[in-house]
């Protein structure tokens, strides 16, 4: 019994020791310096001042012609952002800083900013902002003393490179946020505590950038993809913590635009960040309009003007001229016609809604408009349509161009149906060869077009493809190859 006793004092007595020592090493930690710790910081915002001299903050249109019928006109303005402030307001106020954040903050012994240098450099901390609160990801433990406190951030959650006392200055790019706060004079001699760091207001150094994608109206469907990438002559940066100054060096770097799952007449990118500047800038966007595919869309901006601290956009504007991107093709203002000797695409969308004016006809394959001949293999050559000038610029749609304009949806209005909102097919019938005599066309309220495959055509009235084993002529709406 003796031996249990004493075998469980001795237990007992272990545990205890190894308790008394964690307990003390816990509250002597600091014993040498004093713990920074950081209250949640705020920026001083976006300024919505317009730029400088221009008219409503928008700087002079740029009109580009577009070789695959798909013209742009481009225009930078001041941005106001999502906030919906009123233009011209200019205001900096306080915001909340972006959750999950990281930011620095470097210690150095001197009660300005101008006393810094690589020999009184005391050490960094990193933290990270979570809502309110800010989560140390690595403590910074200084002696007593007075202090000028560096803080920097990139704007991001990304873990920031390692810092050290070989310099006193840090560098930053386009694309990062980059925003500073100096805090100087801080008199700390509570040893063996903790020092909380307050009224933290970070100062932008960029200018903050997006680019809205807008496709015409009554002209082209939605716009349902979009990437694209911006070029700056003017990439990187470095900031100095003696005097606060932010150094743009001219070495060309390229960033990423991105939309998030567009399905509109216009679209945003995200915001990108990039260093100010007024230099020239090139815009390459890849998007999808009205189930087309454009590649490559180059934009040059001969004077982008970015001032620290604003909010810009330039907006892109898609027109066409020449018809309706609708349903994955560009589809003819009109209905084709042969005049003097010419194969023309009419320019009125509703011409032939009367007898009036009704179109020329074609059966298949035949370029001879109001013929009977009929040629029930297709041959590229004898298309109407490639005949349009410049040549091979135009074409007959096929059944599977017929489906697609279908499903973008079809209501039947009292002459014509509209697809997708957007094309207008009026009900221009056909025309029956009986004996090889041309009857008038038939304006039942069914318009018929021609497509490539026989005997296929696109009922527009009913809506839906029809099939005949007549011999018919009717009329074609062209597309253009893309």
């Amino acid at each position: 019994m003796g031996r249990k006793i004493r075998g469980i004092f001795y237990i007992a007595a272990i545990l205890l020791a190894a308790g008394c020592g964690k307990v003390e090493e816990t509250e002597n930690v600091f014993s040498d310096g004093i713990l920074i710790e950081v209250e949640a910081p705020q920026t001083n915002g976006w300024s919505t001042e317009e730029i400088t001299g221009t008219r409503s903050g928008r700087e002079k249109a740029i009109e580009v012609k577009g070789k695959d019928g798909l013209d742009m006109e481009i225009s930078t303005l001041h941005d106001n952002g999502a906030t919906g402030t009123p233009e011209g307001e200019a205001t900096t106020r306080w915001a909340n800083m972006d959750d999950n954040i990281v930011f620095r903050v470097v210690a150095y012994k001197s009660a300005t900013a101008a006393g810094i240098s690589t020999s009184n450099y005391a050490g960094y901390g990193d933290y990270k902002l979570s809502g309110s609160t800010v989560q140390t990801v690595k403590s910074l433990v200084v002696p007593a003393g007075t202090y000028t406190f560096i803080f920097y951030s990139y704007g991001n959650s990304n873990a920031i490179a390692a810092f050290t006392n070989g310099s006193a200055s840090v560098p930053a790019t386009n694309g990062q946020n980059f925003m500073t706060y100096v805090k100087p004079g801080v008199v700390i001699n509570n040893i063996g505590s903790r020092y909380t760091l307050s009224g933290i207001v970070f100062k932008h150094h960029c200018a903050r950038y997006r680019v809205q994608a807008i496709a015409q109206s009554g002209r082209m469907g939605k716009i349902t993809a979009c990437a694209g990438t911006l070029t700056l002559p003017k990439h990187n940066a470095t900031y100095t913590f003696t005097n606060g100054t932010f150094t743009t060096q001219a070495t060309t770097g390229t960033i990423n635009l991105t939309w998030d799952n567009p399905n509109a007449m216009s679209a945003y990118s995200g915001y990108i960040y990039l260093l100010p500047q007024t230099s020239a800038a090139t815009i390459i966007l890849n998007l999808t309009i009205g189930g087309i595919a454009f590649t490559n869309k180059s934009i040059s901006l001969s004077g982008l003007a970015l001032t620290a601290n604003n909010t810009y956009c330039t907006n892109v504007s898609f027109a066409t001229t020449e018809g309706y991107i609708i349903g994955g093709a560009l589809w003819a203002n009109g209905n084709l016609v042969y005049e003097s000797g010419q194969y023309i695409n009419h320019s009125n969308t509703m011409y032939c809604s009367k007898a009036a004016n009704a179109p020329d006809y074609f059966t298949y394959n035949n370029p001879i408009p109001n013929n009977a001949e009929l040629i029930t293999t297709w041959s590229d050559s004898r298309d109407p349509c490639r005949k349009v000038a410049p040549a091979n610029t135009w074409r007959t749609p096929t059944t599977t161009d017929s489906k697609n304009l279908l499903s973008t949806g079809a209501k039947s209005q009292t002459s014509y149906t509209i697809y997708g909102e957007v094309l207008k097919l009026p009900f221009s019938s056909f025309m029956r060869f009986t004996e090889g005599h041309p009857h008038e066309p038939y304006f039942d309220f069914v318009g018929y077009y021609l497509t490539t495959t026989y005997p296929t055509c696109l009922q527009n009235g009913g809506i839906g493809l029809y099939s005949t084993d007549e011999t018919l002529a009717f009329p074609i709406r062209c597309i253009r190859n893309l």
